[in-house]
């Protein structure tokens, strides 16, 4: 019986790609898994790596198809999942040893629907730069189970919404599909699980490590790909409406959205500027800035919410001036 599905998607990563499947196949897991990965289209060796992998290990499926995005692929690799768990790595990723053993007999000792981990962000080269930890996930929960009805909002906030930071009954989570064409597809693919899982819980041990400053990383995205913040963040927001979230969760989304809006801000092409600022200006958010700033939130998260409220407020002259004197521009 397969206890875990890892799944990968693969485009254009020939450089990383081994030391990806080296990871997952060197794990001290004892127990039957499976590697399944997608090749979405990749004009590189990429393909034929996975395919010279798959000839000598019988761990790994390899799915070949034309190029559809890092969500298409992901959803196929959903359809071929037997495993009892389902992991997402990405392929300029790696994992840590234990990271397989480490997770599933955390989960199957809590009877886990998600399980949240640390991990490690640094460079694609592999020098680590920083641990990402949630202490004050741990010194209110510790060991216990929670979920969106049980938990305080604040959890929302602070766990990534980055699919590969956890691991999941594959129950939950082979029917919610990624949304195509879409950047920061992460964010309404959480907003889902979070809203259907029943026991959530939180290791505090690094298993994942995360590459950063890719060129084409979403973190680098400078251009029209930055409008998917607010489709993303729509698409959030009527997922927790329609499983009755959304008035408890509302002030910590628009706290969420506005720090992405924001960090943004600060990196998009000139020639886009005034079409980014008069999206932020259409954008509807159904929020009460009053009761907003009475929220326990950071004091950088309130300055984020009331640049948003200016920019409301204000025409692009005005805004672009104040951007330029603050020196976001």
């Amino acid at each position: 019986m397969v206890e875990i599905s890892v799944t990968v998607p693969v485009y254009n990563v020939e450089k990383y790609l081994p030391r990806c499947l080296n990871t997952i196949l060197d794990q001290t897991f004892k127990l039957d898994y499976e590697i399944i990965c997608v090749d979405d289209g990749s004009t590189d060796n990429s393909g034929k790596i996975l395919d010279e992998y798959a000839k000598k290990y019988t761990k790994i499926k390899v799915i070949h198809q034309k190029n559809q995005g890092l969500s298409v692929a992901r959803n196929t690799a959903l359809e071929y999942v037997t495993g009892k768990y389902t992991m997402f790595v990405d392929s300029d990723d790696f994992i840590a040893q234990n990271a397989l053993e480490g997770l599933y007999n955390y989960a199957e000792s809590h009877n886990s629907d998600v399980v949240i981990f640390d991990f490690l962000r640094g460079t694609p080269e592999g020098k680590v730069l920083q641990q990402l930890h949630f202490n004050n996930i741990v010194k209110k929960y510790g060991d216990n189970t929670f979920n969106i009805d049980t938990a305080d909002t604040f959890v929302y906030r602070f766990i990534p919404v980055a699919t590969w930071s956890k691991i999941y009954k594959s129950d939950l989570v082979t029917n919610i599909k990624f949304v195509k064409n879409l950047c920061y597809e992460d964010v309404p693919h959480w907003a889902e699980v979070y809203a259907k899982a029943k026991r959530v819980n939180y290791l505090p041990v690094s298993y994942y490590y995360y590459s950063i400053y890719r060129v084409d990383g979403i973190t680098e995205n400078k251009g029209e790909k930055i409008f998917d913040t607010f489709r993303a963040f729509s698409l959030a927001e009527q997922i927790l409406r329609n499983y009755g979230h959304f008035e408890k969760m509302k002030n910590i989304h628009y706290c969420h959205l506005s720090s992405n809006i924001v960090a943004r801000l600060q990196k998009i092409f000139p020639e886009i500027r005034q079409k980014y600022i008069e999206t932020i200006q259409n954008y509807n958010m159904d929020i009460d800035y009053e009761k907003f700033q009475k929220e326990d939130f950071f004091q950088f998260e309130h300055k984020n919410m009331k640049l948003i409220k200016f920019i409301k407020e204000n025409d692009y002259k005005t805004v672009e001036q104040y951007l330029k004197q603050e020196k976001i521009w």
